[in-house]
């Protein structure tokens, strides 16, 4: 597939008259692009790309200052969550190996004593609940 380009309006820096106009273009670029697009516009798929295209220039246009920053924001909170999550693992894992045998029941129930496993008992518990409570508005 050729395309013939001449008395076009793209600037060509040696083939360009006063007028503005184009007599000759190399057309090897053109011919891959076309070559590449076609099967694309054939079936429709071309036309999901354009309309994503739009969709990212129109939220591009909501973009202001105050979204930005709650974007950065989020991003940062995520960061920080999957750090803390990850560190926890890893020390958890790490203890847990140390272990020759695993804790008896007596000594799993005498760790609830501990405030720092109540505390995160207690995280846990709330989780679910919150969890619990978004389901049930689900439904």
């Amino acid at each position: 597939m050729t395309v013939e380009a001449k008395n076009t309006d793209l600037p060509n820096r040696d083939n360009e008259s006063h007028t503005g106009k184009v007599e000759n273009i190399d057309t090897a670029g053109l011919d891959k692009i076309i070559e590449k697009i076609s099967p694309l516009a054939e079936v429709g798929r071309f036309d999901n790309i354009v309309d994503l295209l739009s969709l990212i220039s129109d939220n591009i246009e909501f973009l202001d200052e105050a979204m930005l920053e709650k974007l950065s924001k989020t991003g940062e909170d995520l960061l920080a969550l999957s750090w803390t999550t990850g560190n926890a693992i890893r020390m958890a894992n790490a203890n847990t190996e140390k272990l020759q045998e695993p804790p008896r029941l007596f000594q799993l129930i005498r760790a609830i004593n501990d405030p720092e496993v109540r505390r995160a008992l207690h995280f846990i518990i709330e989780f679910m609940r919150i969890i619990g409570r978004q389901m049930k508005t689900v439904d």
